[in-house]
C-alpha cells in the first residue's frame, strides 16, 4: 500500500470515528435542550433578597485598612460592622454593602466606584468643606483617588461595582 493511500484511509477512518462519536453523544443528550459549555456566558440575577439586606455576610474589617480609618466624633456609640454579598467578581466586582451609622475618612479610594444606594443617606465631604449628598435611589460615580470622609447618619445600603483590576492585591 503507498503512502497516499494509508494517508486516504487515515482520514477516512478518522472522519468516521469522529462522526460516530458525536451522533452517540447527540443521542444521549434531549435534543431540545442546548449544551452547556464551559465558556457558556449567562445573566447573573442580583436577588432582591440581597437588596434588601437579606442573606448578606459580615465582611473582614481588614478589607478596608489599606485605605479608611474611623473618624472619632462626638457619638461614643460603638461603629456597626458591615455586610455584603458579592455577586460577581471577575472583570468587574459587584455586591451589596450594609453599614453604618458610621464616619470613616477614606484616603485615596483605590479604584473607580459606581454606587446606587438602596438605603439610608451618604454625605462626602471634601477636605474642602464641599459636602455632597445622596439618599435612597440615588445613583453617582467614585472617582479613583477621592480623599474625604464617607458617612452614613443611619443604617446604610448600597450596591456598587468597581474595576476588579484596580483592586489592591490581596
Amino acid at each position: 500500500m503507498n503512502a497516499h493511500r494509508r494517508r486516504s484511509i487515515f482520514v477516512l477512518t478518522s472522519i468516521s470515528l469522529a462522526l460516530f462519536a458525536n451522533d452517540a453523544i447527540t443521542q444521549t443528550r434531549p435534543s431540545k435542550e442546548p449544551s452547556p459549555t464551559m465558556s457558556e456566558i449567562v445573566p447573573i440575577a442580583i436577588k432582591k433578597s440581597f437588596l434588601e439586606g437579606k442573606g448578606l455576610v459580615k465582611d473582614d474589617p481588614s478589607e478596608y485598612e489599606d485605605y479608611t480609618h474611623s473618624v472619632k466624633d462626638e457619638n461614643p456609640e460603638p461603629k456597626s460592622q458591615s455586610s455584603s454579598h458579592i455577586f460577581h467578581h471577575d472583570k468587574i466586582h459587584v455586591s451589596v454593602i450594609e453599614a453604618g451609622p458610621d464616619k470613616v475618612r477614606v484616603e485615596g479610594l483605590p479604584y473607580d466606584e459606581f454606587v446606587h444606594i438602596v438605603m439610608g443617606r451618604l454625605i462626602l465631604t471634601l477636605d474642602d468643606g464641599r459636602k455632597f449628598e445622596f439618599e435612597q435611589g440615588d445613583s453617582f460615580i467614585l472617582p479613583k483617588g477621592f480623599v474625604g470622609i464617607w458617612e452614613m447618619p443611619e443604617r446604610y445600603r448600597e450596591l456598587v461595582v468597581v474595576d476588579t483590576e484596580a483592586l489592591p492585591a490581596p
